[in-house]
């Protein structure tokens, strides 16, 4: 979960509405993920023999892979100024967007989001989504697409996993302590409340990991190759 209390917000007047017209429903979106650096990531993972950086290394690989693979993924956006993620972003054919003078997720998000490419939604992700799949991107964003503002709590029903917004600009994301509750205050559509029939598909896109229980959980469910392949050794 992420630990930032700023908003994403590109206008001071934010109007909401339940749903969006059929004719205005978006094909294709820009992802937003903004990613503060390895050497400091998952403090709270304590996993034998294994570097926590290597771990948030390996999930935004994973990530990346999947994002890329989605087909409602028309780019994908790295918010960050450090060097390493750059390198793993633009193995993975993201674009990096340089975060300087933006702290925290919302800020961070808010400023890559103007690089958007044109007709896109935006959608904002955490970075630590190791069991994240293209199916669930699509299926996420297909959602998604049918309401104003929208997200994705974690499997904890605390934290936000996924923010998305098919106009693209002037409503706010809520990242931080308790940000399913912000977002939900905020007009936002919690997608696994108003479409419980499709819970199950969206669970790879709800999994963040930043405990040793919630990484045990992923790796039972099913993570990555990438994070695989760290855990294996």
């Amino acid at each position: 979960m992420t630990r930032d209390d700023d908003v994403f917000e590109h206008s001071d007047v934010v109007e909401h509405s339940d749903a969006i017209e059929h004719s205005d429903v978006v094909d294709h979106w820009t992802v937003v993920v903004p990613v503060k650096g390895f050497d400091s990531a998952k403090s709270r993972l304590r996993r034998d023999g294994t570097e926590t950086g290597a771990l948030a290394r390996a999930f935004l690989q994973d990530m990346l892979a999947a994002l890329g693979a989605a087909q409602r993924v028309a780019q994908v956006l790295v918010a960050t100024h450090d060097a390493a993620v750059e390198e793993v972003a633009r193995a993975a054919g993201a674009v990096t967007v340089d975060d300087r003078g933006h702290s925290g997720i919302n800020a961070a998000a808010a400023h890559a989001a103007t690089r958007r490419a044109p007709g896109t939604g935006v959608a904002v992700c955490v970075s630590d989504l190791p069991c994240l799949t293209a199916e669930a991107v699509d299926v996420a964003l297909g959602l998604g697409a049918t309401h104003a503002t929208s997200f994705l709590p974690d499997l904890d029903g605390t934290g936000t996993s996924m923010w998305m917004s098919p106009r693209g600009a002037g409503l706010p994301s809520h990242f931080g302590v308790d940000s399913c509750q912000a977002h939900a205050r905020a007009g936002a559509v919690n997608l696994v409340d108003a479409h419980p029939d499709a819970a199950e598909a969206l669970r790879a896109a709800r999994l963040d990991v930043d405990t040793d229980v919630a990484l045990n959980a992923a790796f039972a469910a099913g993570v990555g190759p990438a994070t695989a392949a760290l855990l294996d050794d």
